[in-house]
């Protein structure tokens, strides 16, 4: 497999939480978060191409996605607020952001990273993610139905042209393998869900939206980039008070 489907693969992560995001179309891992802090982080994530499937690591995956089924599951009958964002141009639900929570520890700990952005980072991060393709769109930068399916189809062909004796590629499959397995949906069914043609959709409005700032010469690049979401996530938040949830508080209500 050569090293552009290799890295493409990696963008399989966008359906597991669009606040670590490794966009689809950009080899220049491009960063979604401005805080100093987590974009510094989000370097890390690279070496997750170095990261075999130990009998060790499967067990922290499996469980993980146990986790996040079980909680979300108990979430259907939670007395808290469906929506932990719920405004015109953001909308992020609880449930959404237990999976962000979760598979954002779980890549950290395949990373064996030990410092992790706070949840409000997370929470940030997504409000962000949500708000730059927003803008993207409001700018005229155009992903049609078709540029989404087909980048879709992209990855699933990327995962069943995985070498089954990379243990890096086995890693990866392993991953997909437990997502689809918690969401209670046939392999078909997933993919073709509202769901992940969100999140693709969302991936390409970014990833365009930073092809067309690095196309600029009279910007300063990423930085300029950085810049953009870091004003739209404070014009929002001038209007809009958000918090994140107490993850602890969560479980133990769940529980």
């Amino acid at each position: 497999m050569n090293r552009l489907v290799s890295f493409r693969i990696l963008s399989l992560l966008v359906v597991l939480t669009s606040a670590l995001m490794i966009s689809a179309c950009n080899q220049t891992e491009p960063k979604t978060a401005v805080d100093t802090d987590f974009k510094e982080t989000m370097s890390d994530l690279t070496s997750l191409q170095s990261i075999s499937l130990t009998e060790s690591n499967k067990q922290i995956i499996r469980e993980t996605f146990d986790s996040v089924k079980v909680l979300q599951d108990k979430l259907q009958n939670h007395p808290s607020p469906t929506w932990v964002v719920d405004k015109e141009d953001v909308k992020i639900s609880l449930s959404e952001f237990v999976l962000a929570r979760i598979n954002r520890d779980l890549i950290f700990a395949l990373n064996q990273v030990k410092e992790i952005p706070s949840d409000a980072a997370l929470l940030k991060d997504m409000v962000i993610t949500q708000l730059t393709a927003n803008y993207a769109r409001q700018s005229g930068v155009v992903v049609t139905p078709k540029e989404v399916s087909e980048e879709i189809e992209f990855q699933k062909a990327a995962l069943d042209e995985a070498d089954p004796n990379d243990d890096n590629h086995r890693l990866i499959l392993y991953i997909m393998e437990n997502r689809i397995r918690i969401s209670g949906k046939t392999e078909e069914e997933f993919w073709n869900s509202a769901e992940v043609y969100e999140d693709y959709e969302t991936s390409l409005y970014n990833s365009r939206l930073i092809a067309n700032i690095l196309s600029d010469e009279s910007t300063k690049g990423m930085d300029s980039y950085y810049e953009l979401q870091e004003k739209l996530f404070n014009d929002f938040q001038k209007k809009h008070s958000i918090q994140a949830p107490d993850f602890n508080e969560l479980l133990q209500s769940a529980s």
